[in-house]
């Protein structure tokens, strides 16, 4: 005869599977340890009530399903990985994920949008300068300032002249440099942990 312990072992069981299922693009080793700590939370909850069933079942729900947890520790590992890394794809890929998941990841995101975006703009601008020396330019006008090709000449004056290339090509990477050690630094200032961690609060809520 099967016992509520039992189907809420199986319940368990069967949740921590579909986790390790969504884990999929997580290192062996994390994927291990993060799989670890799910059930022993769990465990850890139902062990100090003589309702198991129903404490496992209110664990779970609170927890979320088991795409949406992987979701969260993808993500966390994903960030921890670009907090060290300055390769401008992986930091904006990572920042995107993060985006979903709060309000400091989308304006983190936005972040690297227009730092990125920039510094992609001023790069095209240099590589455009010799085939068209006389259209690009860093224009200055009575009420404007811009870099590329302006809209209407009339009335404009290019400061740089053969300065140009070398100028804006120092400014490309400053502004490409500058991003990534932003983009890393709030990254890494995002969480006093060093790894995803289920609420203490979601386990006491739990048993009450």
């Amino acid at each position: 005869m099967t016992t509520s312990t039992q189907i809420a072992d199986e319940r368990i069981e069967q949740d921590v599977r579909r986790l390790e299922t969504a884990l999929a693009g997580v290192a062996p080793l994390d994927k291990e340890d993060i799989l670890r700590e799910i059930r022993a939370h769990i465990l850890e909850s139902a062990a100090v009530t003589s309702d198991r069933d129903a404490v496992v079942d209110r664990v779970l729900r609170l927890l979320g399903t088991p795409e949406e947890l992987a979701r969260r520790y993808t993500t966390e590992c994903m960030l921890t990985r670009a907090s060290r890394s300055f390769s401008p794809w992986l930091l904006l890929r990572t920042c995107w994920r993060w985006a979903t998941l709060g309000m400091k990841g989308m304006l983190t995101f936005m972040l690297a949008l227009v730092g990125y975006g920039t510094a992609l703009a001023l790069t095209l601008a240099v590589f455009l300068k010799p085939f068209m020396p006389s259209r690009v330019g860093m224009w200055r006008g009575p009420r404007s300032l811009n870099i590329g090709v302006p809209a209407h000449a009339a009335g404009l004056h290019e400061v740089l002249g053969p300065w140009f290339v070398p100028v804006i090509a120092v400014a490309a990477f400053a502004v490409a440099i500058g991003t990534t050690q932003a983009l890393r630094w709030l990254i890494r200032s995002r969480s006093p942990n060093t790894s995803y961690q289920i609420p203490r609060t979601t386990l006491e809520s739990a048993q009450v």
